[in-house]
């Protein structure tokens, strides 16, 4: 892409401000406006040698994770010394081998390797995580925020003026934000980024790139009402660009004097597939953490990062480690040796072999940060800044053998990165290209041939002694073996337990509905994204959420999502349904719909993970290896499975649709990266290749695909469908389908289930499925004994009848999606009679399965009164998930409050009222709830004794939600008339009196 605002690019592989051989360049404050010295650990300190009390562990020979986490529990246990630190895990020489993770969740605890021989930690198994993970987890809470009133606050600055100075004291935790406003995005030309769906892909939206320090005050001045902080800001604050809040920190302060030293990190890993990716991603990762250090570490065979600092991490140290023989692929998000997201971090005395960005400032990483003193040799990619705006960042003297060190304008590394850096520095440094260019009133440079900077500005604010022990620093371990009290492996009572999980909450199909914990479940769905996705936290949720889709240490809502928390949000909020299977494409490249092969393998996060494993040979067309169609992807199914055994806990029905029938049919961008495309894969399958294009770049190769005909593919669809059963049909919850928008042959429908059947019969358990497809293949389906019995949900979102009474059915296997047969009555309204005739059709016929319809317009209440188990109300051509909307109507919580005790008892009765053409009743058999819909009229006149009262009376307004009071005659027998509120439409339910359901 080609940056806009040319005028303002300040160099480029040129050195700016550069003196004459054997001459310093000037370090003006024009030249330099922020003291970089402020990074590292305590501001800029010596990391002091730590001798605290130390607990003394010897590896097992076993899996060693609890026996490590009960010895950093135990330590955590200890009174803090005057220097902030409770004790020493030592680890004594040899392996540990470490299957889950190490979490160090309280401060001032050092955990350290042996001095008298080499410590290693070893990553086993086959689990996506960073092997040793510190922080508080969540963030810092504040109160009051408070308005920056400077016209403008420079780079550099440390002084702010406030509207109120409030309670705040000398010494408090402060949290600065600079907002992202349309007005600054505007300004960089950040809103007009190039590319298809560009306002869904490439543009910063406004609350995006908000940038946020976390600092202390140093001092007020409360008659001009000022603050000066601890360390300068990096970004200036205008006012035209919406200025800038400070808020107190009130609780969750970040963890401190949290040390990682002298010891070796490994991973397991596939040693047939140098490229695999299926074990430890990052060493350490480091958040909400402040004066902590990682020192005196190496790091073998990790994917990504040895050392991760967070964003909300600050004044940190990272010195004398080195990242060799990374094991993955040599693409986007992987290798990056040490990757900064944080504030005052120092980075210095460290190298890397083999990675694509060994030196590496993230996402809005606030600065002040510095790489100094580093080394990467045979790097397969640039280091430097690749997504946006990272402010105040220093590179010095470090050197880069076979690629690039940028801080530039980029939109090929990462989505929407655009501006990667501001007023950042590249110093006295070398690599293969070096290119900088920066946006306007934030330059980055580039400086040769001068003297240190980093250096300079710490002697200059601490001495030159202070100094010389930060940029030669002793380290020391002592030797704690004798002095230490050795720990006997005694796993306290809070080592490693996690929240309780909820009790069982199994599902199962009574009378037609879904029914847990003897309650039917209403209400709405969150369906899985399956394409768009955003890496930046704050509008990531946008493009909704995945339960396998993959942001490499970014945990959260639309990230990589926390599971539990997923799962007790999707029932809490009354979305007791979930909808997950296969994306479109791995790659966010592929969202701007072109067919083009990848010049480069640097791929986009957000990732949508795929069932099936890349095979670490060749090349596939989005730069990565091809995929093994023999082999499954352990991430995506272990997440699923997980998933599904929370579905279990909480209640939900989770669909899981082996196929995305969207991969086959329409544009030929669907199948560009499809991982049976013949490009894709290293197997035989006889499919098309080159792709056989249609005008306009479509393509449709379900007929090829769905032949199982081919016994190459029947025998590929066999091992996958056995695979996914064995994987998650363990589970109570789970409803497979064969695909999302199933449009394809009967005969592929009967080969899916007729090999269900063949599963179910070697395993002796029953598998319970969903018919999401056209009528006339669910119609046949149905019609065979054998098949229908495995069918325990009908799903007829795809067809209809429309208002003129005419049905809307495409057939399936044209080679078709249903928009293109019919687009114009795909998602047309109908009438609430004719859903209602629907669905009451297909219970009459089926009345043990559980009927699904899409709610063609006319809302939730006649599928409900004609008896259907649940009503799809977003347009089912939705491609993404919910993300911020959440699928929830006032009906949903009426029916969760009054009748999830009785609604699987209720069953559509006629009869019982005059004019039941527009007044239809659900009632139990004992009458000891019934309820009315009248679609209009001034009131219901029954035509039959209800015999099951007194009743109490309440209705609901379908338009907004409310409830009143129901007037009742005495008696409820034939003739009796129930005034309505008014003549529209309004649903009544009656509840005996002496029932309690």
């Amino acid at each position: 892409m080609t940056p806009p605002r040319l005028a303002f690019i300040f160099a480029t592989v040129v050195a700016c401000f550069a003196a004459p051989s054997g001459m310093a360049a000037p370090a003006s404050a024009a030249l330099v406006p922020i003291d970089f010295s402020y990074a590292g650990y305590a501001a800029g300190a010596a990391i002091p040698v730590i001798q605290g009390p130390a607990l003394l562990v010897r590896p097992s020979g076993a899996d060693d994770t609890r026996l490590l986490q009960a010895a950093l529990a135990e330590v955590a246990r200890l009174p803090r010394q005057a220097n902030g630190v409770r004790g020493v895990v030592q680890l004594a020489p040899g392996q540990f081998r470490i299957a889950g993770q190490l979490r160090i969740d309280a401060d001032g605890i050092v955990l350290r390797g042996s001095s008298a021989g080499q410590t290693t930690l070893v990553a086993t198994g086959r689990s996506r995580r960073a092997l040793i993970e510190a922080g508080r987890g969540r963030a810092a809470l504040t109160a009051g925020l408070i308005q920056v009133t400077d016209q403008i606050v420079p780079a550099g600055a440390h002084t702010l003026a406030l509207s109120d100075i409030g309670d705040l004291q000398p010494g408090d935790r402060v949290v600065l934000t600079r907002p992202s406003t349309r007005d600054w995005i505007r300004a960089l030309g950040m809103d007009a980024l190039p590319g298809t769906f560009a306002a869904l892909r490439y543009h910063w939206p406004a609350g995006s790139r908000d940038l946020v320090w976390d600092r202390r005050i140093a001092s007020i001045d409360a008659a001009g009402k000022r603050v000066t902080l601890d360390a300068p800001i990096t970004t200036a604050i205008e006012q035209r660009y919406g200025g800038a809040t400070l808020a107190k920190v009130t609780a969750d302060v970040p963890l401190t004097q949290i040390g990682i030293e002298n010891l070796a990190i490994r991973s397991e890993y596939d040693g047939s597939n140098p490229r695999d990716e299926e074990h430890a991603w990052d060493g350490v990762h480091l958040d909400y953490v402040e004066d902590s250090w990682v020192r005196k570490v190496t790091g073998r065979h990790l994917v990504s990062s040895l050392v991760r600092v967070g964003p909300r991490a600050r004044r940190i140290t990272v010195e004398h480690v080195r990242n060799e023989a990374p094991a993955g692929e040599a693409g986007g998000y992987r290798r990056m040796s040490f990757l900064v997201e944080g504030q005052q971090v120092l980075v210095q005395y460290c190298s890397a072999d083999s990675g694509m960005n060994d030196f590496a400032i993230g996402l809005l990483a606030a600065g002040p940060n510095v790489f100094r003193d580093c080394r990467a040799t045979r790097a397969l990619g640039a280091s430097g800044a690749f997504e946006s705006w990272a402010s105040g960042v220093l590179y010095e003297d470090v050197r880069v053998e076979g690629a690039a060190l940028r801080l530039a304008y980029d939109g090929q590394r990462a989505q929407a990165g655009g501006w990667t850096a501001a007023n950042s520095i590249i110093w006295n440094s070398r690599a293969l290209e070096v290119v900088v260019s920066g946006p306007e009133g934030a330059p980055n440079q580039i400086v040769h041939r001068a003297l240190p900077l980093y250096a300079t500005q710490l002697a200059q604010r601490i001495g030159a002694a202070g100094a010389e022990a930060v940029l030669q620093p002793e380290i020391r371990f002592p030797r704690a073996d004798g002095d230490a009290r050795v720990f006997d492996g005694a796993v306290s009572n809070d080592a490693g337990r996690g929240a309780p999980s909820p009790q069982g909450a199994s599902l199962a199909i009574r009378n037609g509905r879904f029914v847990v914990k003897d309650k039917a479940l209403w209400g709405g769905a969150v369906n899985d994204a399956w394409w768009l996705g955003q890496a930046s936290p704050a509008n990531a949720l946008d493009a909704g959420m995945s339960i396998t889709r993959f942001v490499p240490g970014r945990n959260g809502p639309g990230l990589t999502e926390d599971l539990p928390e997923l799962a007790a949000r999707a029932a809490s909020q009354g979305t007791p349904f979930y909808q997950s299977g296969p994306a479109i494409w791995y790659d966010r490249r592929r969202d701007d719909h072109t067919i083009l092969t990848r010049p480069d393998a640097n791929v986009w996060a957000a990732f949508y993970e795929l069932p099936w494993a890349r095979s670490g040979k060749g090349k596939a067309q989005d730069g990565l290896s091809r995929y093994d169609l023999t082999r499954y992807n352990p991430w995506y199914f272990e997440r699923t499975r997980a998933f599904a055994q929370l579905a279990d806990q909480h209640g939900i029905v989770l669909y899981h649709h082996l196929y995305n029938n969207h991969n086959l049919v329409e544009t030929a961008s669907h199948w560009a990266d499809f991982p049976w495309r013949p490009a894709n894969n290293i197997n035989d399958t006889g499919l098309p290749e080159p792709m056989p294009l249609e005008p306009g770049d479509r393509i449709h190769v379900a007929e090829q695909f769905y032949d199982v005909a081919n016994p190459k593919l029947r025998a590929l669809h066999r091992a996958y469908i056995f695979h996914v059963l064995d994987q998650l049909a363990g589970s109570d919850n789970i409803i497979f389908g064969l695909a999302f928008q199933y449009s394809g042959p009967l005969a592929f429908q009967q080969f899916f289930q007729q090999t269900v059947g063949e599963w179910e019969r070697r395993h002796g358990r029953p598998v319970k499925l969903v018919l999401a497809t056209a009528k006339d293949v669910t119609d046949a389906i149905l019609a065979d004994p054998a098949l229908a019995r495995q069918v325990a949900v009908v799903d007829m979102r795809y067809w209809h009848y429309l208002p003129d009474g005419s049905l809307w059915a495409p057939r399936g296997g044209q080679n078709r999606a249903f928009r293109e047969l019919h687009p114009r009555e795909f998602g047309d309204p109908s009438t609430p009679e004719l859903v209602y005739r629907q669905v009451r059709e297909y219970r009459a016929r089926h009345p043990d399965k559980a009927i699904v319809a899409w709610h063609a317009g006319t809302g939730q209440i006649p599928s409900l009164m004609a008896g259907a188990a649940q009503v799809l109300m977003r347009n089912p051509t939705a491609g993404h998930g919910q993300g911020r909307v959440v699928d929830r109507t006032p009906l949903d919580a009426f029916v969760q409050q009054h009748l999830a005790g009785v609604l699987a008892d209720m069953v559509p009765q006629d009869g019982w009222t005059i004019e039941g053409e527009r007044n239809w009743v659900l009632a139990d058999a004992r009458q000891t709830t019934v309820l009315v819909y009248s679609l209009a009229g001034e009131g219901v006149k029954l035509a039959r004794l209800l015999t099951g009262g007194p009743y109490q009376g309440l209705w609901f307004d379908p338009r907004t939600g409310r409830t009143m009071e129901a007037q009742l005659p005495a008696q409820l027998d034939e003739g009796a008339w129930i005034g309505k509120p008014d003549g529209r439409e309004w649903l009544l339910v009656l509840r005996a009196q002496a029932f309690r359901g």
